[in-house]
């Protein structure tokens, strides 16, 4: 493995808090590959993510508040109230170990995210990179991050595939030829892919920038 650094020269923006890219891609990132960036998410993820089972813990505490309307039930209103924060400590916790383990690696070849408590590893090809749109919750706003939404469609073989089809259909008889013209056509299917989101980073709009730039580079 030859890790390196997002450098202006190559057509990458630099970004803050790239960690040293030998360690902590062991298993992740193959020997013949380039590591161009790789951060983890800000310690706001924890708060961001918790706020997720705010909802939850406010209808639990609601409803065992209720309960304590019924004196056979042994339940009293702190009791509600501590369920509640119960609820999120839990998901705090969870969120916690997620965050701590919790990696994003662009390579000059794929995107690799590693999330979870239970580490899973998600990954997906440049040339299968169609786009990066910025999604921005309200607790990212008020902690100056933001997150990045990885875009995929067709690859490039499929590309490659459909031109050589589009070529073919010049030498087929006019009648194949109407016939294939008067066919629906699909636009390639492009989609954003959840599992590949890069949660809560700092200076998401330059480590966005360097994403685009490394597909335009390495597709």
């Amino acid at each position: 493995m030859s890790p390196a650094l997002a450098d202006p020269s190559n057509g990458l923006q630099s970004v803050a808090g790239i960690t040293d890219a030998a360690p902590a891609a062991a298993g992740i990132v193959s020997d013949d590959e380039t590591v161009l960036l790789m951060i983890r998410p800000s310690p706001w993820f924890i708060a961001a993510t918790t706020a997720n089972a705010l909802p939850a813990a406010l209808a639990a505490g609601a409803a065992l508040a209720l309960a304590t309307l019924d004196r056979a039930i042994p339940w009293d209103l702190v009791g509600a109230v501590f369920a509640s924060l119960a609820i999120l400590l839990a998901r705090a916790a969870w969120q916690s170990v997620d965050w701590f383990l919790r990696l994003y690696v662009l390579t000059d070849r794929r995107i690799v995210v590693r999330r979870g408590a239970v580490p899973e590893i998600f990954e997906c090809a440049l040339s299968e990179v169609a786009g990066v749109g910025q999604p921005r919750r309200w607790i990212e706003r008020v902690a100056a991050t933001g997150s990045l939404a990885i875009m995929r469609g067709p690859s490039k073989r499929s590309r490659r595939a459909r031109r050589f089809a589009a070529a073919r259909s010049i030498s087929t008889p006019p009648d194949a030829r109407a016939a294939s013209r008067d066919a629906p056509r699909h636009a390639p299917k492009v989609r954003v892919d959840p599992k590949l989101e890069w949660s809560v980073i700092v200076d998401s709009e330059s480590v966005r920038r360097t994403i685009l730039a490394a597909v335009a580079r390495y597709r």
